[in-house]
């Protein structure tokens, strides 16, 4: 039986996405039961999504939900259903309770198995793999990039929280330390050891409370700030509705915060307990002149590590931004300046083929006849746009063994004028004309990576394939184009062909122009060229494609990564800097005494220098030691998110430990130059 709305002229109905009815029918209930239309076709709303529901694609927030079976039917009214070669949909289960993944998966081999027997043409050759629905997003082909990306931006903070709390503990220890005579005097004087635990638990965890709250306020001044940085980049003429969640998260609070606490417990209770057992008369005789050594190991210990944590997290914003730098100066395949783009779907008003078709060429007359337009074309989608669509390739004349599958490729319809307005520079053959109808031989033009991997050492002019199966039809290869960046950025060679456009058929295109002059006074210009044109048609996107290349889908991602690694990378550098000035300085103070003899014995400022500066700098050599090491562990994982530039790149690495020697070296010298100028007199008499 045909499924809901699959016969042509049947009832529509749809389900509102919450955010949809909030924003468009201001969450009337009454709106149930109203009609509309959609793409032409009369519907009836019947429902609306829960509000914590936004749909299964990544990023955005579905405005509606139809009934899938009215993607079967096409424009003439015939079922889609039986052609076994459209595969453009995912199949969502789940799973009975007890089952695992690999007890799934081996189930769906069993129904792949019996599908490639029965279907050997169509199946065979076809892997059907289970994953977990979380991998599916935004789509399974990148679902082993964005775990990188988001484990990496968990481990970045969270290095950062760490390197601030043995910051704090630094200190608070340090502090300790400076007031072990006072806790003594206090034990003395009949302070049991339960009351000393409890004022140095009171202080420590005012202080990681107090620090909480600081950090809840410029917590939301930073969500804030995301959320602008976001939001030109989401906010799209298409009217898609992007989801980025950029409100206050209470589990990462509570996670910071009861770090913060469980580090105000400890530097509390730390010293507390040592005081508890410390002998009083050692104390009160030492009258605070030296530094226990294994508080003093301790402390040096965390500033090691703060050093080697921060250059962690300088390298791998080093790296960040050296990545960037390269994806902005690298060649997309195609030029950008001077280009704007338009995206449209007349079959949204109801257009058949045979007018869509007549639209988008009267369109593409008139918007070359406008001033200041170089060259128009049209095609199916533009780089970083909208997603391309795939289809396996089966070469002629060549056999697939049995256990393999033919290769997935992504291609554009486009039309004669795409090369020359995008300016895709095509290396072999020839261009596609206006004889290139829908009647005509089928032809499509390669890209160097889809030549060199399918025909190796061959000359590719000539060769067919089929993009329904091993005995055709067939389409010819009559041009071999660059490669470049289609669906998103990526540093891997992505294969790719185009055909034209006319033999490609599709309710939705992308009009593109090229301008003599800036490209932004030229949009709503070919915009208002368009409602003259049809008063009734939506558009989708309209944007120049410098703004597209740096979309979500372009440069974006390597700025927002390069930006908050960048930022997290300074704050590391800052507390690295801060825990090596308080040991230094610290331990200056604390050796008052000795310096005093010291230079009363002859010691001259030089040495008194040396002898304070190189405390620290022995960390920092330490520290840097340890983060480099580290360093190479941890950008091992980094190489898909990189562009251009080796994980163990050495520039990188060289300006990192330089940069962090120097500021390392300012911090111990600013302490050890204020020591040099102590009068030996007082600090001979220094308690």
């Amino acid at each position: 039986m045909p499924g809901e709305g699959e016969q042509r002229g049947s009832p529509l109905n749809l389900v509102l996405g919450y955010a949809f009815w909030q924003k468009r029918f201001a969450g009337d209930p009454a709106v149930i039961g109203k009609h509309i239309a959609v793409d032409g076709r009369p519907a009836t709303i019947i429902g609306v999504a829960p509000r914590d529901f936004h749909g299964l694609l990544f990023a955005f927030d579905m405005d509606g939900y139809l009934p899938l079976s009215i993607t079967a039917l096409g424009e003439d009214g015939n079922s889609l259903w039986g052609d076994r070669d459209d595969r453009s949909l995912m199949l969502f289960a789940r799973m009975k309770p007890g089952l695992s993944l690999a007890q799934a998966q081996g189930s769906v081999d069993v129904v792949a198995k019996r599908l490639a027997a029965q279907y050997p043409t169509a199946d065979r050759g076809l892997e059907f793999l289970v994953i977990p629905e979380r991998r599916a997003r935004p789509a399974p082909r990148v679902s082993s990039f964005v775990p990188v990306i988001a484990t990496l931006f968990l481990m970045l903070p969270g290095l950062v929280l760490l390197l601030a709390c043995m910051n704090v503990a630094n200190i608070l220890l340090a502090r300790a330390a400076a007031r072990e005579r006072e806790m003594a005097i206090r034990a003395a004087i009949g302070a049991g050891r339960r009351r000393l635990i409890r004022q140095m638990l009171t202080e420590g965890l005012l202080v990681a409370l107090l620090g909480g709250a600081a950090g809840v306020v410029l917590g939301e001044l930073a969500i804030a700030a995301a959320g602008a940085l976001l939001r030109p980049v989401t906010t799209s003429s298409a009217g898609y509705a992007f989801r980025i969640d950029c409100q206050f998260d209470w589990k990462v609070f509570a996670y910071t915060l009861l770090a913060a606490v469980l580090t105000g417990i400890f530097v509390g209770l730390w010293p507390a307990l040592r005081a508890g057992r410390a002998d009083l008369n050692a104390v009160l005789h030492e009258s605070g002149r030296g530094e226990q050594g294994n508080r003093h190991r301790l402390r040096s210990s965390l500033v090691v590590a703060q050093v080697a944590g921060s250059l962690m997290l300088l390298v791998v914003a080093g790296l960040l931004v050296r990545s960037l730098s390269h994806a902005e100066h690298m060649f997309l395949g195609f030029e950008p300046e001077h280009v704007v783009s338009v995206m449209l779907d007349p079959h949204q008003v109801g257009y058949n083929q045979a007018r869509t078709k007549n639209f988008y060429r009267e369109l593409e007359r008139r918007v070359r006849a406008l001033p200041g337009v170089n060259s128009a074309s049209l095609a199916r989608t533009v780089p970083m746009a909208y997603p391309s669509q795939g289809s396996s390739i089966f070469v002629k004349g060549r056999q697939l063994p049995p256990d393999q599958k033919p290769p997935e490729i992504s291609y554009n319809g486009v039309d004669p004028g795409y090369f020359p307005t995008m300016r895709v520079p095509l290396l072999r053959g020839r261009s596609f004309t206006d004889s290139d109808s829908e009647t005509a031989p089928w032809v499509a033009i390669v890209n160097q990576t889809m030549a060199g991997r399918l025909w190796p050492n061959e000359d590719v002019l000539g060769k067919r394939f089929s993009l329904k199966s091993a005995s055709g039809p067939w389409i010819e290869v009559v041009g071999v184009a660059a490669d470049g960046q289609y669906w998103f950025i990526s540093s891997d060679p992505q294969p790719y062909f185009y055909v034209p456009l006319a033999q490609d058929y599709g309710s939705l295109a992308s009009l593109q122009a090229r301008t003599a002059g800036p490209p932004e006074a030229m949009l709503p210009v070919v915009q208002r060229e368009i409602q003259r044109l049809a008063p009734d048609m939506p558009i989708m996107q309209a944007a120049t494609m410098q703004e597209t290349v740096h979309g979500l889908a372009g440069l974006f991602i390597f700025q927002l990564a390069a930006s908050l690694a960048g930022i997290l990378g300074a704050m590391g550098l800052l507390l690295a800097v801060v825990g090596t000035y308080g040991v230094v300085s610290f331990s200056a103070v604390q050796r008052t005494h000795e310096i005093g003899v010291r230079m009363a014995l002859g010691a001259t400022r030089g040495d008194i220098l040396n002898l304070i500066s190189r405390q620290g700098l022995m960390l920092v050599a330490g520290g840097v030691l340890a983060g480099v090491l580290a360093a190479f562990g941890l950008t091992r994982a980094m190489s898909k998110v990189l562009m251009g530039v080796s994980p163990s790149d050495p520039v990188t690495y060289v300006a990192v430990v330089v940069l962090l020697a120097a500021v390392s070296f300012a911090a111990c010298w600013i302490p050890a130059r204020r020591s040099t100028r102590v009068d030996p007199m007082v600090a001979l008499r220094y308690e």
